[in-house]
């Protein structure tokens, strides 16, 4: 849990119509006491002052939400000036836009890559995953701000760098967050393999089942292979790259102009869509397996559970770290084969327990005879029964 944060801070977080989800505010409190020096421990017991925070929670918690509120209450409080980094130019635009909607922090945006960055008291780092890459560490050298507050669904690397922030605070999880309703619940579909024309079958033969998806592969030419596997059976999609019109192909997407986008791992940061129903996973380890499941479990209203799909021989499942609310698996004789009782199923199986321990049966005389001379003590087993007159 975040833990405690002192009383005199506990407002003016956030500006007038926000409300703070539980989890957020916990976080916002106790990033804000580590910073001045006075968040208290569950025991009540006063946390050393740090300089650096690192926040991880999931994608679709509302880290830009927190990360502002943070900044506003540094800014309106003790006059910091703020820079907002990031290695993409997406991510710098949605924290610019969510400031817009009445956070009103006056914000540097700064990209990761930035040769003269301008001086600022707070550098929040988006995605801080990438805090160890050395742009990052430039920047470091050439800010030298007083706090430092990341950013990560995914504060781990695939790499032997490590993240150096003083304090990490972790609230709820993924599976926590669909169980309190804001996250989607999603299924989760198993493939034999994750090759290109393999998931461009699977996505053609059930595409209403599929819906607005995201695919994910290791290479650039598995990537182009599935966008003709896709166009050779009637279905348009866009691949996203380095190089392509981002902007105009996410626009697209979720006007529903198209319902397919295809692209290594430039999508699974920073992508936002609520409409977004289906992710196909490459097969990838812990990192990079939550970074794409996450995008699909954003809330909708037309939405209500999204969907997963991943390979047998993938070495992260996602269901490790979030329980779905039903697993299926392809068979080619039989289709999708459910792995678990549907909801259905489960709801009539309850209603059946509970008519069953509400009934009252009477056993015949014979069983209770049996019964009974069970419960005997075993010096009693061998006495013979008495006569009946």
């Amino acid at each position: 849990m975040a833990g405690h944060a002192d009383s005199s801070c506990q407002s003016d977080f956030l500006p007038t119509g926000f409300a703070a989800r539980p989890y957020q505010r916990r976080i916002i409190e106790k990033v804000v006491g580590l910073f001045r020096g006075t968040a208290r421990d569950a025991k009540g017991v006063t946390e050393p002052q740090v300089s650096s925070v690192l926040v991880e929670s999931p994608t679709g918690s509302g880290k830009t939400i927190m990360g502002l509120a943070i900044a506003r209450w540094m800014q309106q409080n003790l006059g910091y000036r703020v820079g907002w980094t990031a290695m993409r130019r997406n991510l710098l635009a949605q924290a610019a836009a969510e400031n817009q909607r009445g956070f009103g922090v006056d914000v540097q945006p700064i990209s990761m890559f930035e040769k003269h960055p301008p001086q600022v008291d707070l550098l929040i780092i988006d995605e801080a995953q990438h805090d160890g890459a050395l742009s990052m560490a430039n920047l470091h050298s050439c800010i030298k701000p007083k706090n430092i507050l990341g950013l990560s669904a995914t504060p781990f690397r695939s790499d032997r760098f490590k993240l150096c922030f003083e304090r990490s605070i972790r609230d709820a999880g993924t599976h926590a967050l669909i169980q309190e309703g804001y996250l989607s619940p999603y299924h989760h579909y198993t493939i034999p393999r994750y090759a290109p024309a393999e998931v461009a079958e699977s996505y053609a033969r059930d595409w209403q089942r599929w819906g607005r998806s995201l695919i994910f592969f290791h290479t650039m030419q598995d990537c182009r292979l599935c966008q003709r596997e896709l166009s050779r059976r009637g279905i348009d999609a866009e691949l996203v790259t380095a190089k392509s019109d981002r902007e105009r192909q996410i626009a697209d997407f979720s006007a529903g102009r198209v319902n397919v986008m295809i692209s290594m791992m430039i999508l699974a940061e920073g992508f936002d869509c609520p409409s977004l129903k289906t992710v196909f996973c490459r097969p990838s380890g812990r990192l990079c397996t939550v970074q794409m499941a996450g995008r699909a479990l954003r809330m909708h209203p037309s939405l209500p559970f999204k969907q997963v799909v991943q390979c047998a021989q993938t070495r992260y499942p996602f269901p490790r770290g979030a329980t779905p609310a039903e697993q299926y698996l392809w068979n080619d004789a039989d289709g999708w084969r459910s792995l678990k009782l549907n909801r259905q199923i489960e709801a009539m199986s309850r209603r059946m327990q509970s008519l069953v321990a509400a009934s009252s049966s009477q056993l015949p005389a014979m069983l209770t005879h049996q019964a009974a001379a069970r419960t005997r003590p075993w010096w009693r087993q061998s006495e013979p029964s008495e006569s009946v007159a």
